[in-house]
């Protein structure tokens, strides 16, 4: 699905080491991708590569996620906000756009929110900033009983299928195989510290959410049932200079499962800012 590898960037923040992907001319506008819980840099590569053009695209590996260091007991809200601080900061990224996919939208516009000067626009892909989700609830019973190893690769296609079905078979492969390494003995293991699993946490970020002064728009597959209509609506209320994006074709993994709309959208939005 993509071609060559992109190029890696390292950063240390207080001895944790966080892993970053980078596309694109850093002479372009920069633009800062976070991915959801369990997901890693790499599941965004089909949208940085067709935005590259025209954006300087970093992808940031959370802790504990993808090549980044797997740190138990330092997986706080707090602590995955700070990893993007300093990513910002050490990148020397000027007013870049944020673009987060579940929790990391909670991150990204709880950035906005306390740096309000700092922060071009924002793209909030299928989150709430609630405390307590009925569906993300359920998502979690189901990781915390789910193995993190599978013996084929079939078998981790399949998993990923299940979660995101309106996705192609060519995209479900490649987010399993970024996401997975094989086993020396054999099989595959997800890329990814279980320990985040149990130790993740989720505030209540409405404050935070009405403190965002840029311009953001929220991108909601009318198919997911994390993110309703009515919360999204809600949250584009609270925001004079919010947008509300519903899409046919895809539920919370929006951007795997509809990637031309998503980037459409993307793009759209942009051109308004």
């Amino acid at each position: 699905m993509t071609g060559e590898r992109c190029p890696q960037i390292k950063i240390n923040h207080g001895g944790v080491q966080l892993n970053c992907l980078e596309w694109g001319d850093r002479s372009n506008p920069p633009m800062l991708l976070l991915h959801g819980l369990q997901d890693c840099a790499r599941s965004w590569e089909i949208f940085a590569r067709s935005v590259s053009d025209d954006y300087w695209v970093v992808a940031l590996d959370s802790r504990g996620h993808g090549d980044s260091d797997h740190v138990p007991g330092h997986y706080s809200f707090v602590d995955y906000v700070s990893d993007l601080e300093v990513t910002i900061s050490n990148l020397k990224m000027i007013n870049p756009i944020l673009v987060g996919h579940s929790a990391g939208g909670r991150y990204a516009f709880s950035y906005a929110a306390r740096n309000k000067d700092k922060v071009k626009a924002l793209v909030i892909v299928d989150i709430d900033p609630d405390s307590v989700n009925e569906s993300s609830g359920s998502m979690f019973e189901r990781y915390k009983n789910e193995s993190d190893e599978w013996d084929t690769f079939q078998d981790v296609v399949d998993r990923l299928w299940s979660r995101q079905p309106l996705s192609s078979e060519e995209m479900v492969r490649f987010q399993a195989q970024a996401m997975t390494k094989s086993k020396p003995d054999g099989g595959w293991i997800w890329k990814r510290d279980r320990s985040l699993v149990y130790e993740y946490e989720r505030p209540d970020l409405w404050s935070s959410w009405k403190e965002v002064e840029c311009a953001t728009v929220i991108i909601r597959g009318r198919q997911s049932t994390l993110l309703t209509h009515e919360t999204a609506v809600k949250m584009r209320e609270e925001l004079p200079q919010c947008k509300l994006a519903e899409l046919e074709g895809g539920g919370h993994w929006f951007y795997q499962e509809s990637p031309g709309a998503f980037e459409s959208t993307v793009k759209w939005f942009l051109e308004t800012v």
